[in-house]
């Protein structure tokens, strides 16, 4: 459910966080985070390798944030110049994608000698003195070589630091396994009981070890890699009109209300209007259409988008951050550091399995030592096995990477997603609710038909309606002024002026009171409506909107304003429906107006006439019925019901406080992306519970399989490697 928009957010700062490996590091890092004074709440992310943190009012400092997660064993900076820009994920993971991919090499290159050694130690020996020992001797050697190399340093490392700060995580368990497999070996090695020696275990854990590592850093790049594009291909410089010349300048040094040129082929720098020339625009790096639009004067452009032929120039409504690009790339990034509800309780599970898992090592050890007569050898292979296999790796990265791969498909799609919970939520909506005007119909009206009761004019009623008017943003108030001003009428300044949102206005012009607005709102305000009903009736049965226009409580005129229906509207109701999307009008509009447009696409539910605080209370009681509901508004008068909906939609071109509300933003007017939008919801959910089945049934599964010697210590890194990979996998379907 939204924030309400009244209230204002919190300070929020962003840190990178390093040296996490599975979901109890997360919730290691949360809680180191949340125990500095200041900190409201934190969100940290193991995908991106983010904290998300909102402060107070008397803020913990950045420094002391930092602090307190390299107290919990892990590290931590803020982000580089430059990284939001590119998402701040792409540069992090291509850089470690290379370090792993050079610790995969030297952990391969090092642990197959090994490994063959093993195997034919028995052709290698001799009667020789040492003949027999230095098979054993040059194992391990090699793995002397590779625990110190970049394919086994870190992870002892990060073992040695977790257990200094008592903070049990992937690395320790890894640690603990490969430390244990070779001293036992160099024991057995020095004793000369050579049987059994362990050498190959060791190797063959951190060779399966970084291999899954390599895979899993090369997925994650690869989640990141469609976004980071995005925001790549943004120019770095524009042309700016000056005097009539055309001045190469810095995109960030452009301005609101700056005139752009932009010719063929060249990618548009900021959101903007276009005030001279003509252009096949291609949208589909923000909307997903891959059918270049043909745009002319006055129409709107968004950055990202590039000219495909012709040649325009645009005058610049939002740039930087606030512009169409610079809104996916901040919700990507918003959406990916929030956690659903599935994400927390793998999280609170993956905290506590470390101890549990050494917990179980150590009894399977002792429990082989004391009721078997195995021997210590198969004891400690057994134990170590059990290090390996336990690891909650996949748990870890479940939830995360499906969101960070959902998010960033949305966003492809034209489709912004505020937080990980809002796709939780979209995922289990079966009912939604349509405002009317702006929403299901263009949003664009236009009077129809002017309708006088009594002395006065059409020109009078109208120059009277929009005269107070003039000061109300609502799109059936500025196709009053805009008809007014065609009809050659000059607007009178009100002395005063009062609004209703949603039902109508009430202002003094020319010393006369007058009424403008619903007739519901004028019957309310004691105005008499007897003589103005018959036209009220007759428009409204057309589908047209009816403003009625009241001079001192007494009606001067019908005002019936026509707004067509969005072309997507009937398909995208349709296609909501076959989803098993219930569909319901809520509107502001009378009964009459509201039912004829409803017929007209196909919802059989209508409520008319409301109010916000009656559109709210619609939405909150269907919410108290166990219904999970949407709302898709765009004016201001939508607010409350979009905030107070399980998932609140809106247009990027909807009202600020619209858009301040809701959960999930479309980027352009396009009514058939609810559709996407249910669809991608409903995978994400489905790939996310398959992933945290998978997860927790592979540990539950295994960790029995190795307590009891089915899997050995190699063959368990290898089937640990393969959880994660199979999870990173699996959330990847997402992009398709």
């Amino acid at each position: 459910m939204a924030t309400n928009p009244s209230t204002p957010p919190p300070s929020q700062i962003r840190l990178r966080v390093e040296g996490m490996t599975c979901g109890s590091c997360v919730a290691r890092v949360e809680r180191a985070i949340q125990s500095r004074p200041g900190v409201l709440s934190a969100r940290v992310n193991l995908t991106t390798e983010v904290a998300t943190i909102d402060l107070a009012q008397e803020p913990a400092s950045r420094n002391e944030l930092i602090r307190a997660i390299r107290g919990a064993g892990y590290d931590a900076d803020t982000f580089r110049q430059g990284d939001g820009e590119t998402t701040g994920l792409e540069k992090t993971h291509a850089g470690k994608l290379q370090q792993q991919r050079q610790a995969l090499v030297q952990a391969i290159g090092i642990a197959s000698p090994v490994i063959i050694l093993h195997w034919v130690a028995p052709l290698l020996q001799s009667s020789e003195t040492g003949g027999h020992v230095w098979p054993l001797a040059a194992q391990a050697m090699l793995c002397l070589v590779l625990l110190g190399s970049s394919a086994g340093a870190p992870i002892l490392v990060g073992g040695l630091r977790a257990l200094i700060h008592r903070s049990p995580n992937m690395d320790l368990l890894i640690s603990l396994g490969v430390s244990v497999a070779f001293v036992a070996g160099v024991v057995r090695l020095v004793t000369g009981s050579l049987d059994h020696a362990d050498f190959h275990t060791a190797a063959m854990i951190l060779a399966f070890i970084n291999l899954g590592r390599f895979l899993e850093m090369r997925a994650k790049h690869s989640t990141t890699s469609a976004i980071s594009a995005l925001a790549r291909r943004m120019p770095t410089t524009a042309m700016r009109v000056e005097n009539g010349k055309a001045i190469e300048i810095p995109v960030s040094r452009i301005g609101r209300g700056d005139r752009l040129r932009v010719t063929q082929d060249v990618v548009v720098p900021v959101d903007g209007r276009i005030i001279d020339g003509t252009a096949a625009v291609d949208e589909s790096a923000v909307t997903g259409e891959s059918i270049p639009r043909d745009c002319a004067v006055g129409d709107e452009v968004c950055a990202g988008s590039i000219v495909r032929d012709g040649l325009i120039m645009i005058e610049a409504t939002r740039v930087g951050a606030d512009s169409t690009m610079g809104r996916i790339v901040r919700a990507v990034e918003e959406a990916q550091s929030v956690k659903t509800k599935m994400q927390r309780i793998a999280d609170r599970v993956a905290g506590v399995f470390v101890p549990v898992a050494i917990g179980i090592a150590v009894a399977t050890l002792l429990f082989t030592l004391g009721l078997t007569d195995l021997g210590f050898s198969v004891a400690l292979q057994r134990a170590v096995a059990v290090l390996v296999i336990a690891c909650p790796c996949a748990m870890g990265l479940a939830t995360p990477t499906a969101v960070m791969v959902a998010t960033g498909r949305a966003a492809q799609l034209g489709i912004l997603v505020r937080d990980a919970g809002a796709l939780e939520a979209a995922g289990a909506v079966r009912e939604i609710f349509l405002d009317k005007t702006g929403t299901l119909t263009t949003g664009q009206p236009t009077v129809a038909e002017v309708a006088v009761i009594g002395n006065e004019s059409r020109e009078s009623v109208l120059q009277m309606a929009a005269s107070a008017e003039q000061y109300s943003q609502h799109p059936l108030a500025r196709a009053v002024i805009s008809a007014a001003r065609d009809a050659g009428c000059e607007l009178v300044e009100p002395a005063s002026f009062s609004s209703v949102a949603g039902a109508g206005v009430v202002a003094k012009v020319d010393g006369a009171i007058v009424h403008v607005g619903a007739a519901k709102y004028l019957d309310e305000s004691d105005v008499d409506l007897t003589e103005a009903n018959d036209a009220i009736h007759l428009m409204s049965e057309g589908g047209s909107s009816v403003v009625v226009v009241a001079k001192n409580s007494i009606v001067v005129g019908v005002i019936s304003i026509a707004d067509s229906i969005r072309p997507d509207a009937i398909q995208s109701v349709s296609e909501l429906r076959s989803l098993g999307v219930s569909c319901a009008m809520i509107t502001g509009d009378n009964v009459q107006t509201a039912n004829a447009i409803a017929r007209k696409i196909g919802i059989n539910e209508v409520h008319a006439e409301q109010r916000p605080e009656d559109k709210l209370r619609i939405i909150e009681t269907r919410r108290a019925n166990g219904n999970r509901v949407a709302f898709v508004g765009d004016g201001v008068n939508d607010a409350p019901a979009l905030a107070a909906a399980d998932v609140g939609i809106t247009f990027a071109s909807a009202t600020d406080v619209a858009v301040g509300a809701a959960d999930i933003t479309i980027v352009h007017d396009d009514l058939s992306r609810l559709g996407d939008v249910i669809r991608l919801a409903r995978r994400s959910v489905r790939i996310i519970k398959q992933n945290l089945f998978w997860a927790f049934f592979y540990n539950m599964a295994a960790i029995p399989l190795a307590a009891t010697g089915v899997v050995p210590p190699g063959f368990a890194a290898g089937a640990m490697m393969l959880s994660s990979i199979s999870v990173v996998l699996n959330a990847l379907r997402l992009r398709k």
